[in-house]
């Protein structure tokens, strides 16, 4: 850019000017790409919640900025940076977000809804009481002494059915309530199998 360049100069009380010309060089601090995570293809239960969005969903542009998910099929607000969907089958969402600049970015997410990967929906025993439910990953659970059989195992498998928690109890352990620390850093949905001798029941887990 060209800068004209005036100088005042003052001697003996005459002014004298002087002009010239010169570069001024000039940063500008341009903001980050506009950049969307509508989150990662996950699987399901039928009508289990599934929280959509990354950790940040955006980065970059100007902050100011508007989410719209499409279609809105099963969303609790489609506006959010990180809606809750509740499904029957599967769907695609599409995310659009529209910074303060009016500049937008685009990303899409699966949900892929499935039967509950061999859990018996029989099996969920209201005598067990888990809480508290959604966690960040450490769960109370209640009514171990109220079955007869003695306690084997309590399992935790995540939506492909891999075993990711695992503890094993003696024969003749005392089993009072537990306190179970899964240390799962991945939220989702997950599924609590405690295995005593005569019978094996289940609860679902939230970790968010």
């Amino acid at each position: 850019m060209r800068k004209i360049i005036l100088i005042l100069l003052i001697s003996n009380g005459f002014i004298n000017f002087s002009i010239g010309q010169g570069f001024i060089p000039m940063v500008v601090n341009q903001p980050a790409v506009l950049s969307v995570v509508a989150g990662h293809d996950t699987l399901c239960c039928k009508g289990q919640p599934v929280i959509l969005g990354g950790a940040p969903t955006a980065t970059g542009g100007n902050r100011s900025y508007v989410y719209l998910w499409t279609p809105s099929d099963g969303l609790n607000d489609r506006t959010l940076s990180n809606p809750t969907a509740t499904l029957d089958e599967s769907k695609t969402y599409t995310l659009i977000v529209t910074d303060g600049n009016g500049c937008q970015a685009a990303g899409s997410v699966i949900v892929n809804v499935s039967s509950c990967l061999g859990i018996d929906e029989h099996s969920l025993n209201p005598r067990l009481t888990v809480f508290p439910n959604p966690s960040g990953g450490t769960f109370n659970i209640q009514g171990i002494n109220t079955f007869s059989g003695s306690l084997k195992c309590i399992e935790i498998l995540n939506q492909l059915g891999q075993v990711v928690f695992n503890r094993i109890f003696e024969q003749g352990d005392a089993t009072p309530d537990l306190t179970i620390d899964t240390q799962i850093n991945e939220t989702g949905i997950y599924f609590l199998k405690v295995s005593f001798s005569d019978r094996i029941v289940s609860q679902r887990l939230i970790i968010r």
